[in-house]
Order: C-alpha cells, then structure tokens, then sequence
C-alpha cells in the first residue's frame, strides 16, 4: 500500500522538455520526476492519457478509454526518424503550441516513418515482443485498431455513418475491412505498442527513483468512441449522461456520454471495467476514479432537449448494492494498484460510508471543507480530515489557489485563516505571496489524510488555469509549464522553491 505522500498534479500534456514538439511527451516524466522529488513529492498524479480525436481537447471525452493517445510518444530516439526533419517539426509546432490538429498530424507522420523502418529492419526479438503486446491485449486492441483505421477511411464520420455492416458490425463487413485495411490496422497497434513499451520503461526508471505514478479513468468512453461502436449492446444511445439540476444548472448538465447499460454489464460480471481496471494496472501505481458517485447511481437524459432526467438505479437501496458490486469489480482487477475516489459535488452520505468501508480514500477540497451542519458553518481545519482521505488545494476544474484568494470576499478571507488558525496570514492581503501560500500548504499537508494532492500552480503560486468547465476556449486543456524542465534545477527560483516545499514534506512525515 501507498503510505503517506505528497502528490504533485500536473497533466502529461503540460509537461515542457527541451525534445518534445509543443506538447508533453512520456520522456518529459523523466526531468519531471527529477523536479517533483527535489520538491518532497513521490507521485505525479495525471489526468486521462485516453486518445481522443483530432481537435478535441478534453482528455475526459475519449475515442478510446484503452489507448494511449499517440500524441503522448516520444519521437526522440526512435528509429527511422530523421533528425533533421525532427527539429524543423519541433520548431514548427512549439510556434503553434495550441494547434493541436497540426500537431497531431505533425506527429502522425513521423511515426509512420518510424513504423515502417520497424516493419522493415527491426530484431526479431522487437517483433515477437510486438506480437506478444498484441496477444496480451487482445481484449480491446483490434477492435480498437479498426475503428481507428475506419475513422481514418470514412473522413471521422459517426460511425453511425458508416456502411451498414460496418455501423452494426455484421462480421462479413468486419473480415473484409480488417483485410482491406491491414496495414493502417498494424500501424495503430504498433503505436500501442511503443507507447506501452515507452510508458513501461518510464515507470521502472522512476520507480528507481522513488517516483509514483497515478493514473484517471474518465466515466465512460465518448459516444464516438472505438468502445461504444465495438460494445454497442452495452450502452443505451438514446440516453446520455449528466448531472442532476443543482444550485450551478436549474436544468442540469448533459455531457454527451453514452448511459451505460448496467443490468447487461451486471450480467456480464462487468467485463468491460474490468477490462479497463486491467489496462490501468499495466500503466499507475494509483488510479483517480473519476465521478465516483455515477457509479452507484447514474443521471441521464432522453435525447430530446426537454426530457427530463433520471437516476439508475432510482432508489437508495438499489443504488448502494448497484455500486458495490461495480466498486468491488474495479477493487478486485485493481491488485497492488492503490485507488482513491473523485467524490465532490452533490453525494449522497450513503456513497461515502460505502467507499469508507471499501477503504477507498475520497476528497477534501480544502476551500470547500466546511461544518455544514452549523448555523454558522466555519472552515474545517484539515487537522480534522480523517486518515482515509485525500487533502487537496484544488483541483484541474478549479482556480487556482492564488485567484481563489484574490476573489474571496475579506469576510472570508478573514474566516478561513483563523478557522485553520493560519498565524502569519494576514487576512487582509489581497495577492498571497510565498511564505502565504506555504503557510496554507503546510496546514493542508499536516492533514491526517493519506495523501496531499497538490495542483502545479498552487505548489508555485501561479494564477494558470487547465480548466474552466462550462467553456469553450483553446486555453483550456493546452497550458504548459513555463520553463523547461531539463533546466528547472539550474534556476535559483525553481531550486528554492523546491527546497521549501520539501521541507513542509519532509516536516510533515511526507517525503520518507
């Protein structure tokens, strides 16, 4: 079991090393563990590697809940790449560091160098090690290879689009497009396999240096996904997925996933998490479990724009034996692989004393911990938090640590800090500084929780944002770090900033 930790939250994407094209690769974990450890942290916390489709930024609306985006590989060093077209793509893209259409592409392409040199000049060994990824990973691989060939074929189309054989997967219709298709189909596998071949490499070579990897598995696989089109029956299409009218939506929040068919999964022994539990195991040493409560009880709408959603299943009772029986598939495929829950907005107490009893840690959002049940509900001192949880300062949908300071009106402002009994802030600043921001951190990190999560701009005091729910911008889910990180250790900056922080960690029984 993981111990007591500091975890640093930073999305791959937002990694910045001196050999990527614009955009965080698997080899970026390296210079990044280098910098988490030198700051007291054991464990870099990501958000979803899931490929997701040209132009969609949103690791949480996937194309593929198995595969690794490809745009995640790291072309340095791979055979069949010249280096001289690699640092004229490198100098293009980092240009254009939001225009991930062209990046993608940009990289797409290179690759398929790379692929055919492989296919033409590569060891035996290499290729029976590709055969043996293949066989291990039958499960969900060539399902996935073909829809992402066929997207390719039919100009990313809903597959709703496609020839009927193919939109219904009459197996005739599925022989001759994996036929006809062959060679596309053998390149997305082999990305596959070099992405899980990079990534396997990454994880012991941080493991050597007491670094962790987490992990997020989204809820579902996005309607237009290799998933849904490959396990039709398993999901209801004329539902999608969302969240119940609250104080922040009058109407609720419709996310365009597809409802889940829970009674056939049930059936099925929950394959299909399984699966994906599975898949997850092969890359984390933690997975995040991403809106946990839609597991035991899930909101959905009929696809009119006036229908009214609801709950499956739609009592209490049902809903606590429901989720159990999900929750103990995902803890039983988990192994060694420690899980925590996404648990905020709207949960019902059932939820949590369930998770409880599973020994599965949620969240304690720090500015929102509160004792609600007050007439005066005062902020929670995260003394206070219990063991089985996770401390944090926010979270990717969140501001920032500093801007939320900046907008809390000075009453409470003024109730936080002598709630957490914060001595040195001072309530009536308006910019947290340094010394502010670790006297907050120190607070949180102190927590009985097992684990303090904290987002990169709150261990720094940037005001960046990876999110902003509820809008559509080319800023979100595109930031990147600031510097490179190969040189972080050589500025004074960085190196002092590191050296406070793992002292709060090394103070607070976190970096051992």
């Amino acid at each position: 079991m993981i111990g007591r930790i500091a975890a640093l939250v930073i999305p791959l994407f937002s990694l910045n090393s001196a050999h990527d094209l614009g955009r965080g690769d698997i080899n970026g974990l390296l210079p990044m563990g280098e910098l988490a450890r030198a700051m007291g942290f054991r464990l870099i916390q990501l958000l979803p590697l899931d490929e997701t489709a040209p132009g969609e930024l949103s690791p949480y609306s996937a194309m593929s809940v198995a595969a690794i985006d490809p745009s995640y590989l790291a072309l340095e060093g791979l055979p069949g790449i010249d280096a001289a077209a690699l640092a004229q793509a490198r100098t293009a893209n980092r240009d254009a560091p939001r225009d991930l259409v062209r990046h993608r592409a940009t990289k797409l392409n290179l690759l398929n160098l790379a692929f055919r040199h492989f296919r033409d000049h590569a060891s035996p060994d290499d290729h029976s090690h590709a055969d043996q990824f293949a066989r291990e990973n039958a499960d969900w691989l060539p399902d996935y290879a073909l829809f992402r060939a066929l997207k390719e074929k039919y100009h990313w189309v809903s597959w709703h689009q496609w020839p009927d054989g193919l939109e219904n997967r009459d197996p005739t219709a599925l022989a001759e497009a994996t036929k006809a298709l062959a060679e596309p189909i053998e390149f997305y596998i082999w990305l596959q396999f070099i992405a899980h071949r990079q990534w396997a490499a990454m994880r012991s070579e941080l493991a050597s240096r007491g670094v962790l990897l987490g992990g997020d598995m989204a809820f579902s696989p996005g309607h237009e996904s290799a998933e849904v089109w490959t396990n039709q029956e398993l999901f209801d299409l004329q539902r999608t997925v969302g969240a119940p009218p609250d104080a922040f939506s009058l109407t609720g929040q419709r996310w365009g996933l597809p409802m889940p068919n829970w009674p056939l999964m049930h059936e099925r022994g929950y394959r299909f998490i399984r699966m994906r539990v599975r898949r997850a195991r092969q890359l984390y040493d933690l997975l995040r479990i991403d809106h946990v409560v839609g597991l035991y009880r899930t909101f959905s709408f009929g696809l009119a724009p006036d229908s009214k959603g609801a709950f499956y299943p739609p009592d209490e009772p049902t809903q606590l034996i429901h989720g159990e029986e999900v929750i103990s598939a995902v803890v039983q495929e988990a192994g060694e692989m420690a899980i925590i829950a996404e648990d905020l907005g709207t949960v019902p107490p059932f939820v949590r004393q369930s998770l409880s009893r599973f020994g599965i840690p949620g969240y304690k959002v720090m500015r929102w911990e509160k004792d609600w049940k007050s007439p005066h509900p005062r902020y929670l001192r995260p003394s206070e938090y219990s063991e089985l949880s996770l401390a944090t300062s926010g979270t990717h949908d969140t501001e920032p640590l500093i801007e939320w300071w900046r907008e809390l009106p000075v009453k409470e402002r003024r109730e936080f800090v002598e709630s957490l009994q914060l001595e040195g802030l001072d309530w009536h600043i308006v910019q947290l500084h340094e010394h502010d921001i670790d006297a907050i951190l120190s607070s949180l990190y102190a927590a009985p929780s097992r684990y303090a999560f904290i987002p990169v701009q709150d261990a720094f005091g940037w005001d960046a944002r990876i999110n902003t729910p509820g809008t559509l911008s080319d800023t979100n889910w595109t930031w990147r770090l600031p510097f490179e990180l190969e040189k972080a250790l050589d500025d004074p900056a960085i190196t002092a900033r590191a050296k406070a922080l793992k002292a709060i960690a090394i103070r607070t029984s976190r970096d051992s």
